[in-house]
């Protein structure tokens, strides 16, 4: 069965948009309310005072507000208030794409700084040559690895100044190579308004492609085995011992995060594995999920005011991996020890899916629309390029996008892989002299 990290990645339902919810004839009672009281105003009293005169303007200014739509609350679902960062993120980016559709409103300024943390085997490979392709076409500074090429920038040990490639830069714009976070490090090396980003999967999905990918399999005697993964998850607590740091399966996105250990998780640890989470929510702008990696890069273009031409990519997996065992089917007993096992893992992963459907239904009734056009261009490029074109081509605007014209050399860098970004960017660091340590 050949399968890759780069599952397919599911479509979001037609009813994925709710209604608005009872908060909005709630306000449309408050603001009548309101009106009221501005057109029940005495008479009796003197209108040329400062005071009166401005509350007036203000009631008539948020009446012009709600009447031509330039407050569109009806559009984001009121969420509970543990979601309230939630609100406020999806709001501001339902914000930029008021100001950015099609481009034609500067208001919208397109971000620059972002610092992505590339998750083993969660899709992250894709979604870096994005970045990489974005931040090369924009003149970027990148932090680098060292030794040019390298997709290590201190794993598992996590940033050190000896790991980076000396530059001659005062800060840094983009982040995208394998690392463990750390807030104080990364403020220190990022821009000040850098958006922080993330991407995870299922964690189950996730065991399976990491167990396999690093052959961890081999590594444990296991691969002669029917059901190798089946057997590691009847005991995995019997293995922690055996070159730990090359396991790879227990709490390894969480770890890539900032969590103190992937390999042991007790009672104790799991209150503090819920104050790790909530700090995350805080640092994160946004975190990709890769079951619904084509709405989570929508996502993405929003936040950053970006546009479609900006998050294409190739549809042609990286990292393919084949399994030549049968598919497996795992007993109770084996799902529950994983669930414990990596337990931070699937809290993670609970708590920021909910966070992306969260933004996903507070971004407005048309965001269903703008996917699909964006899956649609995306398609319809990827054909293009599978042709291997001559020509350039234009393809049609939408209400979300201006006109996109893809050359055929764009083909080529849209194929490219990690590695080949690696060396287009180095060369260009290079010829710009490096002398100087951030």
């Amino acid at each position: 069965m050949s399968t890759s990290h780069e599952d397919t990645q599911a479509r979001l339902p037609d009813n994925t948009i709710p209604a608005a919810s009872s908060c909005e004839s709630r306000r449309a009672g408050l603001l009548l309310s309101l009106q009221r009281k501005i057109w029940d105003f005495p008479c009796k009293k003197k209108l040329g005072t400062s005071s009166t005169g401005l509350l007036i303007l203000t009631c008539v200014f948020i009446l012009l507000f709600h009447h031509l739509g330039i407050v569109r609350r009806g559009n984001i679902i009121m969420p509970s208030p543990s979601s309230d960062k939630d609100l406020r993120m999806a709001a501001a980016i339902q914000g930029n794409l008021n100001a950015s559709t099609r481009g034609l409103n500067s208001q919208c300024k397109m971000k620059t700084n972002l610092a992505f943390l590339k998750v083993h085997k969660a899709g992250s490979h894709t979604t870096a040559c994005i970045l990489q392709r974005f931040g090369y076409e924009h003149g970027l500074n990148f932090v680098l690895p060292k030794k040019c090429g390298s997709a290590n920038l201190g794993f598992p040990e996590g940033l050190t100044k000896d790991r980076l490639m000396k530059q001659d830069v005062d800060e840094y714009n983009m982040l995208i190579h394998h690392t463990v976070y750390d807030r104080v490090k990364f403020h220190q090396l990022m821009a000040p308004d850098t958006q922080y980003v993330a991407i995870l999967r299922e964690p189950l999905s996730h065991l399976k492609s990491a167990f396999f990918y690093f052959n961890i399999d081999s590594k444990l005697g296991l691969s002669a085995k029917e059901n190798p993964l089946g057997l590691y998850l009847d005991n995995p607590w019997q293995y922690v011992t055996k070159r730990p740091r090359g396991l790879m399966t227990m709490n390894l996105q969480s770890f890539v995060l900032g969590w103190k250990d992937r390999f042991n998780v007790t009672d104790d640890d799991r209150e503090e594995g819920r104050k790790f989470i909530s700090q995350l929510d805080n640092d994160f702008s946004l975190v990709l999920i890769l079951e619904y990696f084509d709405a989570s890069l929508v996502l993405l273009r929003r936040l950053m005011c970006w546009t479609f031409y900006n998050i294409l990519y190739d549809r042609q997996p990286r990292n393919k991996q084949t399994y030549y065992k049968p598919a497996s089917v795992y007993t109770e007993h084996q799902l529950k020890n994983h669930r414990n096992l990596s337990w931070v893992d699937y809290q993670l992963y609970q708590h920021f899916n909910t966070s992306l459907w969260s933004k996903i239904q507070a971004a407005g009734p048309d965001f269903q629309d703008e996917l699909e056009a964006f899956q649609q261009l995306n398609d319809d490029v990827n054909s293009y390029c599978a042709g291997r074109p001559t020509e350039k081509k234009t393809f049609p605007a939408s209400k979300w996008n201006e006109a996109v014209e893809i050359k055929p050399e764009f083909c080529r860098d849209l194929k490219n892989t990690r590695k080949k970004w690696d060396k287009k960017i180095c060369q260009r660091v290079h010829e710009h002299g490096e002398d100087k340590m951030i």
